[in-house]
């Protein structure tokens, strides 16, 4: 894994890992993943083992995040700048095109992008994301605000991973994932996140995807997802048995498998 720092503004940079076990001669294409709400690159983790020895893996810190620069409270988050750090993140990377993997409101972004920037997107999996806003993340906002990020961590944890997830994983996200997240980043991004409803953007991406839901995950029904993933024009859907909602991170050894045979399924189409 190596590690590089990409200035996508003036004063604002972003972290990326790069996991690469490909053969050295071969010409691997490349994977951006792209977490979600109070995460960030290291909650990919669990798919890197499968995905890195056939492709050249990229898991990016989004501003705010992880290691990348923080984002002062009264930041104003905009897709459009979002998308516009992702190009950033392709083109710094060498590639013309890339395959984009999204999990949560990074799944929304993984999708918009496939709407908005086509030129640089084969393919797409989007794992639980949001199409619209869930409710309850003003209430997020309020207890974060009041208790701090540990504390809400601790509380919608559970419902994150899914009442499979043992003690000591759940510990691990709350203590070095969602919890190290700058409060500040949170208290911008939970005013923007309300606000999300990309039903529209959806209809335009043509390129193959792969959506992945859970049957029990209490924020949205398979029906509901397959009201907007089945007018898509070259999609597949696959349903986990499970009651998380935060699918890549509790089941990413089926989600990883998944998306590499649709990525192998796309290329002989």
């Amino acid at each position: 894994m190596s590690t590089q720092r990409f200035e996508v503004e003036p004063g604002v940079e972003l972290n990326i890992e790069i996991d690469d076990y490909t053969d050295p001669w071969s010409q691997a294409e490349t994977i951006l993943m792209v977490h979600g709400l109070a995460e960030s690159g290291a909650a990919w983790r669990g798919w890197v083992p499968q995905l890195a020895r056939r492709y050249r893996v990229a898991r990016v810190d989004l501003r705010g995040y992880g290691r990348s620069t923080p984002m002062p409270a009264h930041y104003k988050w905009d897709m459009t700048r979002l998308l516009d750090d992702l190009a950033g993140v392709i083109g710094y990377l060498g590639c013309s095109k890339v395959h984009l993997v999204g999990a949560k409101s990074g799944g929304s972004m993984v999708l918009t992008m496939a709407a908005r920037k086509p030129e640089l997107v084969r393919s797409v999996v989007a794992v639980t994301p949001p199409v619209i806003a869930a409710a309850g993340t003003t209430d997020w906002l309020v207890q974060i605000e009041a208790e701090g990020v540990e504390a809400w961590a601790k509380t919608t944890m559970a419902g994150r991973l899914g009442s499979k997830a043992g003690a000591d994983e759940v510990a691990y996200w709350i203590k070095n994932i969602q919890g190290k997240t700058p409060l500040s980043t949170l208290q911008g991004y939970l005013r923007w996140v309300p606000g999300l409803d990309i039903r529209d953007e959806v209809l335009k991406i043509k390129c193959p995807s792969l959506v992945i839901t859970t049957t029990g995950s209490g924020l949205r029904t398979v029906d509901s997802v397959k009201a907007w993933q089945q007018k898509l024009a070259q999609s597949e859907l696959l349903v986990i048995d499970g009651d998380a909602w935060h699918a890549a991170g509790a089941y990413p050894d089926v989600c990883a498998k998944a998306a590499m045979d649709f990525f192998a399924r796309r290329q002989k189409n």
